[in-house]
């Protein structure tokens, strides 16, 4: 963990209460990993107290930044959201357990909505230059928003030339309905074995599914993953105090194993956010 007062180098809004972020933070940018955070100082007093977590949209380790996008949704966002760019920003990071990439990988779904989108650009831009056993690893990207002026990063997505599909809650753009809809009918004609849409993968590192959004949309992309037999790992988002383990405010519940039962309940902050979706207690109903 590394602890800086970086330069905002750029701040501006890309979409209805949603905003971009760039830091001079080089030390940062050459630690950070795809699925990671910073814990940022939004004030120079007491008001508001505590720092916000905001996961990395991407880190160019060369020209030593590190890029965010935020959505306000509270007094600490709504701070941050009037700050000028020439200022400097607090920061603690690169926080959390990242995104994992197997190495026999040969295709990659990710699945994002909101805020949740951001990670996976960043884990889709080092999936791209990653290769798998089978060579490079096929990209495919399903994103999701309320309304067509709610999407976000989909630019970013298309310079990067992988296949990516848009759902929206209104239709108003791509497919209307859930990014888990889309994601289902592309398994059905997944490449490295062509399965019926009941066949199950039987569980290998070929394909996996890399999700961050709403609970309820990871929580179906799990099931799906089950369903097919395929490994899955979701990014949380959880309310933080410390952001270091300490105040355990952002635990969540996982799946016990015998051996260790006293690991129930697991820190977004540190043992995640990135945590294996079967892992996950998605209900306890």
């Amino acid at each position: 963990m590394i602890q800086v007062k970086a330069p905002l180098l750029l701040h501006r809004r890309v979409a209805p209460e949603h905003f971009l972020m760039r830091l001079l933070a080089p030390v940062i940018a050459r630690e950070a990993r795809p699925g990671q955070f910073l814990h940022i100082r939004v004030g120079s007093g007491d008001n508001p107290l505590l720092r916000r977590p905001i996961s990395l949209l991407n880190a160019d380790r060369q020209a030593g930044t590190v890029d965010l996008i935020y959505k306000v949704v509270g007094s600490g966002t709504a701070v941050l959201a009037k700050l000028p760019a020439g200022g400097r920003l607090d920061l603690l990071g690169p926080l959390g357990h990242p995104f994992e990439i197997p190495g026999g990988l040969q295709e990659a779904f990710l699945a994002g909505g909101g805020v949740g989108i951001p990670p996976l650009y960043f884990l889709a831009k080092e999936l791209v230059k990653s290769r798998g056993s089978g060579g490079k690893v096929k990209v495919r990207v399903f994103l999701g928003a309320r309304t067509k002026e709610w999407l976000i990063c989909g630019d970013l997505f298309k310079r990067l030339k992988v296949e990516t599909r848009v759902a929206t809650d209104d239709g108003s753009l791509g497919r209307k309905g859930s990014v888990v809809d889309l994601m289902k009918a592309a398994l059905r004609m997944s490449s490295p074995r062509k399965r019926g849409s009941d066949s199950p993968f039987r569980g290998n590192d070929e394909v996996m599914l890399f999700m961050c959004g709403p609970t309820p949309m990871m929580a179906a992309g799990a099931a799906l993953a089950r369903r097919k037999g395929l490994r899955a790992q979701v990014s949380l988002e959880e309310r933080m105090g410390c952001a270091m383990g300490c105040c355990l405010g952002c635990v969540v519940e996982v799946a016990a194993e015998p051996a260790s039962s006293h690991a129930r309940f697991q820190r977004v902050c540190t043992e995640g956010p990135v945590f294996p979706a079967e892992a996950v207690v998605w209900s306890r109903s």
